[in-house]
């Protein structure tokens, strides 16, 4: 029967091939690493590079995340057009580089004490050239996902995805260390950096280590599948599965981007203290990295469409008891995490195989990043800016349950469109 051992484990799965997904897996983990970095250290990087008579200094932070999220589409759609035409492996290595050198100049650049308006400024400038090549990280690993290995590759793309969250636990776990080793000069003088400094190393690393990929299988064996003007014609026939795609995706942005980034600060405001904080968020990384690879494996079985479709529908049912429960203490954090982290684990899961099968080989890259980027990344680096504005303009503080909510409603109505599937099946 298909899909009855794990197919990381498959006899069938070559040496090249397992060396593959381990290399392919590690773009996504980085990616969200230097995010989630900058997510966790946001108040501090605010306090560094804008000078405070400006006020709303955490609220500039955010800002400026949400400026390099949106620059993201541009950057998938790019090396998504480049991946296609000329080739997965040489983008793939590239944009690692790239990103990873401008994480490392976050880490080094002077605040604005030091260099005044030159230091903003030239950290706008570098989260854009961050976020710019980062937008073909993520897609790129679910195309090697996908034309590695067909049998199994749901689970294929959820181990993508749990090397993501092995990325968020080991930020997480990095947050929470320093914020016990370190007092609050010391996190704002110099703690901040060190995330960044981490991840840029390891991210030049991995620029070697992609750099000794080979193409993918699919890809090298469809000769005859490749356009000469892959993107154009991705937005002249397949518009319709880029926007489901883009639907499907932002309920994962909307839940990473308020559960990551905005949900510190507002449970700060109920008087839990950063340290439970902390650990409430490893837990919940540590809860859906297992949930993922459970649900993309049953989704090598079971129409992966009806499970995420599911987990729209749990999102949406979940998020204001989340919100209610914590404002009014009546859940202790733990428990409240374990749950989100089940929840949400449904459509992490299964969305990327979902959105990487609608397309055929020939614009498989450009359609997973254009989906991706502007469904995901756009949706993840808004969520806490939305977050934070529609609490100050209605004064409700539960309100962000609202946007995912909202993000859930969409996504159930956009699995619908998900079951045609324009590549050969195991």
């Amino acid at each position: 029967m298909p899909g009855t051992a794990l197919p990381i484990f498959n006899a069938a799965m070559s040496r090249r091939q397992r060396w593959t997904m381990f290399v392919s897996s590690t773009s996504g983990a980085l990616e969200t690493f230097d995010i989630v970095a900058y997510a966790f250290f946001a108040q501090q990087i605010g306090r560094a590079f804008f000078p405070a008579s400006a006020g709303a200094t955490e609220m500039l932070s955010f800002a400026l995340l949400a400026l390099g999220y949106l620059v993201r589409p541009l950057g998938g759609l790019i090396f998504g057009h480049l991946g296609d035409k000329h080739g997965r492996r040489q983008v793939f290595a590239w944009s690692a580089m790239v990103a990873a050198a401008a994480t490392l100049a976050i880490g080094l650049l002077p605040s604005y004490r030091v260099w005044g308006i030159a230091a903003p400024v030239l950290l706008l400038v570098l989260r854009l050239v961050q976020g710019f090549c980062v937008g073909g990280e993520l897609p790129g690993a679910v195309v090697y996902a996908v034309e590695t290995q067909w049998k199994n590759r749901g689970f294929l793309c959820g181990i993508v995805f749990f090397a993501v969250n092995v990325a968020l636990l080991i930020a997480a776990a990095l947050n929470l260390a320093l914020r016990m080793m370190l007092n609050s000069a010391q996190m704002d003088a110099f703690g901040w950096r060190v995330g960044f400094l981490f991840g840029g190393a390891v991210g030049l690393f991995s620029f070697a280590l992609r750099r000794t990929l080979p193409e993918t299988d699919e890809y090298r064996e469809a000769t005859g599948a490749r356009h000469r003007q892959p993107l154009a014609v991705l937005l002249r026939r397949h518009w319709p599965a880029v926007v489901t795609g883009i639907v499907a995706s932002a309920l994962v942005g909307v839940t990473n981007g308020i559960f990551f980034a905005y949900v510190p600060a507002w449970l700060r405001q109920f008087g839990y203290e950063p340290q439970r904080i902390a650990q409430g968020q490893m837990l919940f990384v540590v809860v859906i990295s297992i949930g993922m690879l459970a649900v993309a494996r049953i989704g090598d079985v079971l129409p992966r469409r009806v499970i995420f479709r599911t987990g729209a529908v749990l999102s949406a049912l979940f998020a204001p008891c989340f919100y209610v429960l914590l404002s009014r203490h009546l859940l202790g954090l733990p428990a409240l995490f374990f749950l989100a982290g089940i929840v949400t684990s449904f459509a992490h899961g299964t969305f990327a195989c979902v959105i990487a099968e609608m397309f055929p080989i020939g614009v498989r890259f450009c359609g997973v990043a254009a989906a991706i980027n502007l469904g995901l990344a756009t949706s993840m680096g808004t969520a806490p800016l939305l977050a934070s504005v529609l609490v100050i303009k209605t004064q409700i503080l539960p309100a962000p349950a609202l946007l995912i909510v909202l993000s859930a409603v969409l996504a159930f109505m956009a699995s619908f469109f998900t079951g045609r599937e324009f590549v050969r099946m195991a």
